[in-house]
């Protein structure tokens, strides 16, 4: 994929809603953001009263707006839940290496668990000529997400909830598994996921030694610098250690697992 130069702008918050008690979608106009980013790649944002910068991907593109999804998990994403409308952000991006699509055959696969929605509603509208499957794994119906906005990009959509009160009772891997044995053994599948670490190991071992499977897998981790500086978000790889700012932070998962 085309990796562009990431750029240090200052923009101005266009609008900010509350998604869940927890979650918000915030979003800004930036003409280079928009023209420049590719699914999975991330912005790294200055927030006020804080040191470091806190990367978020980049959920969606319309037009010249951009969107981030994020969820209130330290101080930083709580002082920045409570921006307005006209605030600035200082932000760098794009970064990191986004999705390879490989969407000319075969079935196209974007699997989340939780947050992990967040870059796969922007892949989805990439590849909403395919018609994908969209799998959403959340903990419980309070807890589900963007279902909707997979639907409107043209995805079918599976949803699992680890108590059963949404859709079905398990794991998103545990829909993968499923639709595996419906499928044809020779049939070609790309999988493109983001969520916890613990979800994409259980993903491999759904997915075994099926060769016709190309998995790349979205990682979420800490960042100091964001620009492959630091080493603060390094982590081993079957090809020696990655930065997962500059070298990814999609991998391919025979590479990291």
């Amino acid at each position: 994929m085309k990796v562009s130069t990431p750029k240090e702008l200052t923009v101005r918050v266009k609008k900010i809603n509350k998604i869940k008690t927890d979650i918000f979608l915030l979003s800004f106009d930036s003409v280079y953001i928009s023209k420049n980013s590719s699914p999975g790649q991330f912005l790294h944002i200055k927030i006020i009263k804080t040191i470091l910068r806190r990367p978020f991907s980049i959920h969606c593109v319309k037009g010249k707006t951009v969107f981030i999804l994020f969820r209130i998990r330290g101080r930083g994403t709580q002082i920045l839940s409570d921006y307005k409308k006209g605030d600035e952000l200082n932000i760098i991006g794009p970064l990191g290496r986004g999705f390879c699509l490989n969407s000319k055959s075969g079935k196209n696969i974007l699997l989340a668990g939780g947050l992990g929605v967040a870059p796969l509603v922007f892949l989805a509208d990439r590849l909403k000529q395919t018609k994908p499957i969209a799998i959403l794994g959340a903990k419980d119906k309070n807890d589900t997400i963007c279902a909707d906005e997979f639907r409107k990009r043209g995805c079918r959509v599976y949803i699992a909830t680890e108590d059963g009160s949404k859709g079905r009772k398990g794991t998103a891997v545990d829909i993968l598994k499923s639709l595996f044995n419906k499928f044809n053994k020779s049939d070609k599948i790309n999988l493109y996921t983001c969520g916890p670490e613990g979800m994409f190991k259980g993903m491999k071992k759904a997915i075994g030694k099926n060769k016709n499977v190309n998995c790349q897998v979205s990682f979420e981790q800490f960042m100091g610098c964001g620009l492959g500086s630091c080493c603060g978000c390094t982590i081993e790889t079957k090809n020696g250690y990655k930065k997962v700012c500059k070298d990814g932070p999609v991998f391919n998962m025979n590479d990291v697992l």
